[in-house]
């Protein structure tokens, strides 16, 4: 009868370690969520890019050249020179936006135009890049200039040229 016990007591307890054991097959981990919401960029131009007349050269072709900072117009090359009265300088632009926030300046390449006569502008810009003035939680602002240069050749055809210059700005 000892045995019968012994063998029950050990039966017992090999079916008590059978008990499956609980695993864990879930957890739980809470972090923090953020947004910071700003005001939307703005572009307002102040002036226009203007090359003014230019009187083509008699031999070679000469570059005209509006500086973006200064707005100052040079000739090189030719003998090109500036006539009439009508004004040049750069275009100057504003922007708006979220105060403290940086943002990125394009002034692709563009063509004037009459008829069928093309002079390409090849545009630069004061800079590349610009911080609004003030910070997160108010309006700030920025300036910047665009200049550029045309090649005008002994060949190029007398005429009033247009074109549309597009600035685009960002926010970086």
């Amino acid at each position: 009868m000892k045995l019968a016990l012994k063998i029950a007591a050990a039966a017992a307890v090999l079916s008590a370690l059978a008990v499956p054991a609980l695993a864990q097959n879930s957890a739980l981990s809470t972090t923090t969520a953020s947004a910071t919401i700003i005001q939307p960029i703005t572009l307002t131009n102040n002036t226009l890019l203007a090359f003014g007349t230019v009187i083509k050269p008699t031999t070679t072709t000469t570059t005209v050249t509006i500086d973006p900072t200064s707005g100052a117009r040079t000739f090189t090359g030719g003998n090109g020179v500036a006539g009439g009265s009508a004004a040049s300088g750069r275009a100057t632009y504003t922007v708006g936006g979220e105060g403290g926030q940086t943002f990125s300046i394009s002034a692709p390449s563009f063509d004037l135009t009459s008829g069928a006569n093309t002079l390409v502008v090849t545009t630069t810009t004061t800079a590349a890049t610009g911080t609004l003035s003030g910070a997160i939680g108010s309006t700030g602002s920025a300036t910047f200039g665009v200049g550029g240069s045309i090649p005008v050749a002994t060949t190029t055809v007398s005429a009033a040229y247009t074109g549309n210059l597009a600035v685009t700005v960002a926010y970086n």
